[in-house]
């Protein structure tokens, strides 16, 4: 039972796709899921999937383990921004930009559109980077695991 199910869940995932097509899916997935606005990435993967006839399972599977690069990445992208921009925000705690997200996500882009524009500064300054980084990084580690891979 459980092998029946690793096996559909692979070929779900996989789809035919090669490892080049693979690493460019998931790569694209994470880079995309460490987008500075909590609760928007999942719209954006399922969207950037569909336009680009993309594998949408693989895609979210990478989003949604990656959220938590999401939370930690946001204020390394904000300094990016702030650095680049000359903006200097007053310091924001991880607890406060977590509490006010509890609030709603209208409530917290109100409260917090200067940080969320700062920050989207910083990540799409950094994104490039860490999208080529991590195709490669994932592209040369199925290649290493595909026979392995396969049998499934």
């Amino acid at each position: 039972m459980k092998k029946k199910l690793f096996q559909s869940l692979s070929k779900l995932l996989k789809q035919g796709l090669s490892p080049a097509k693979l690493s460019l899916v998931v790569a694209l997935g994470i880079t995309l899921s460490i987008f500075p606005v909590l609760g928007t990435t999942t719209l954006i993967c399922t969207l950037v999937s569909i336009f680009f006839n993309l594998n949408l399972p693989a895609m979210q599977l990478a989003n949604y383990a990656a959220f938590p690069l999401q939370i930690i990445l946001f204020f390394p992208f904000l300094k990016l921004g702030e650095t680049v921009s000359k903006v200097s925000l007053d310091p924001l705690s991880k607890i406060q930009l977590i509490s006010t997200f509890d609030e709603g996500i209208f409530y917290a882009i109100e409260k917090l559109s200067n940080y969320l524009l700062v920050a989207c500064l910083g990540w799409s300054l950094a994104v490039l980077p860490i999208y080529i980084i991590l195709y490669f990084l994932i592209s040369s580690l199925l290649k290493k695991f595909e026979p392995f891979l396969s049998r499934f």
